[in-house]
């Protein structure tokens, strides 16, 4: 069959621009075997490709990106490796709290495995356990800061509440009127860790950049063909999130979304001595249609701002860049006025997939044919994890968490006009955060 439905990524991705030059790409030519073969560098393909040649140091394992790693969804994130989510919904039943503390259990097995790799391997991405602030500019956002703190008491997890004072020590504005922090996340630069990834795997793995698969062969084994090659093997992997659909799997059932963010230039050391503050901190905003900042220090001193989010099956990140670059501006200027003329250097998309019940797809699609795609806005933590637990259990291993991720549902069918009821919704959100943005 033919795959429909395919990224095709821009070059504006800041993560990726303000790192070296990567060596030049390994590209699949010709027609080769492999054991098992995964099509998709984000978090899930490395994890699942890593796992998979660990337990299987004699067997090959070939993985294929279409685009650069570090320049594909992974890279374009805003670095914040979590292990919760901020709507967490834990204060009045006892499965919710269980569903909770079980949903925090997995992201930390996610962010351990990272964390055991990042530092076997020395991988330099700016690893940092930092935990996040959740901040509120307005009294409903406090409110919501004050829910979350309730159903992170109902789990008995540490958090620490900094009131106006204390935000503007830490951030160096006096925007924030209350924040929540979480002790226990990463803040990492993405691109650096997608490379640092791919770059220090098993010596049984072989990785393909710039081959973006165009068709696909199921059977015993199957095949799949690239523009410029082929690979064959027994065992199947699709690490593939929200094109997942353009195998032929999943139909009607995802929600492709572009998540749009911006990079300061870097700022210099005058204008950092204005904006003072930590140098080094990551904001989620208290409302979820708000938006999220970063002050990263090393190696560059910049400033990041993401917000919005639109619609788009084939990742379309092109005709939305200004539009979302106005917003990035309008929050940056609201936040430190008196940087307002410190230009942005880079804006892009990112592509992320959700489904409209919060369930994960995770297992078995066909036969030999594996999947694991949608983690609903947790990709570092979720993803990472996801990846290694399919890998083990492809390899027969068993586990709590691995039954655990088998016992949960599979993404509900959408409601019609998905795109309309995107942008609805987007909107909607948008004058309910008002400040928060």
């Amino acid at each position: 069959m033919e795959i429909s439905l395919t990224p095709s990524y821009d070059n504006n991705n800041g993560w990726q621009e303000i790192l070296p030059a990567p060596a030049e790409a390994t590209v699949l030519t010709g027609d080769l075997t492999c054991d098992y073969l995964v099509i998709g560098a984000g978090y899930s393909g490395l994890s699942v490709t890593r796992r998979l040649a660990e337990l299987d140091p004699s067997a090959s394992v070939v993985l294929v990106e279409g685009d650069r790693i570090g320049n594909n969804a992974a890279g374009r994130s805003s670095g914040f490796a979590i292990d919760h989510a901020h709507n967490l919904r834990a204060k009045s039943f006892a499965d919710a709290k269980a569903a909770a503390i079980a949903g925090v259990t997995m992201n930390r097995a996610g962010l351990d495995y990272l964390d055991q790799t990042i530092t076997a391997h020395n991988i330099d991405c700016q690893w940092v356990k930092e935990g996040k602030y959740h901040a509120a500019a307005t009294s409903r956002g406090e409110g919501m800061l004050d829910s979350f703190a309730e159903s992170l008491d109902a789990i008995d997890e540490d958090y620490t509440m900094h009131h106006a004072a204390k935000c503007e020590e830490v951030f160096g504005t006096r925007y924030y009127t209350k924040a929540l922090h979480a002790p226990h996340s990463y803040l990492v630069q993405p691109a650096a860790m997608v490379r640092g990834l791919a770059g220090t795997m098993p010596e049984n793995v072989s990785i393909y950049e710039s081959s973006m698969v165009k068709s696909v062969e199921y059977g015993t084994p199957h095949t799949v063909h690239t523009q410029r090659g082929s690979a064959t093997a027994p065992v199947l992997v699709l690490a593939t999130n929200g094109f997942t659909e353009g195998f032929g799997f999943l139909q009607k059932q995802l929600i492709p979304l572009i998540t749009w963010g911006s990079l300061t230039r870097e700022l210099t050391d005058a204008e950092s001595e204005q904006l003072g503050g930590h140098p080094s901190y990551g904001i989620i905003a208290a409302h979820p249609a708000g938006t999220s900042v970063r002050r990263v220090t090393t190696p560059n001193n910049r400033i990041l701002v993401r917000n919005i989010f639109s619609f788009s099956k084939r990742s379309d990140f092109t005709s939305r860049v200004s539009w979302a670059a106005k917003s990035h501006r309008k929050a940056f200027d609201n936040r430190w006025p008196e940087l307002s003329g410190v230009p942005f250097s880079h804006s892009w998309g990112g592509a992320l997939s959700l489904s409209r019940n919060g369930e994960p797809v995770f297992g078995e699609l066909r036969p030999n044919v594996y999947g694991t795609v949608v983690h609903n806005g947790v990709g570092i933590a979720r993803g990472t994890i996801s990846g290694k637990l399919l890998a083990e259990m492809i390899m027969g291993e068993d586990s709590e968490l691995l039954r655990q991720m088998q016992a949960k549902g599979r993404p509900n069918t959408n409601l019609p006009f998905q795109d309309l009821g995107v942008r609805i919704n987007a909107r909607a959100r948008r004058l309910i955060a008002g400040r928060e943005e």
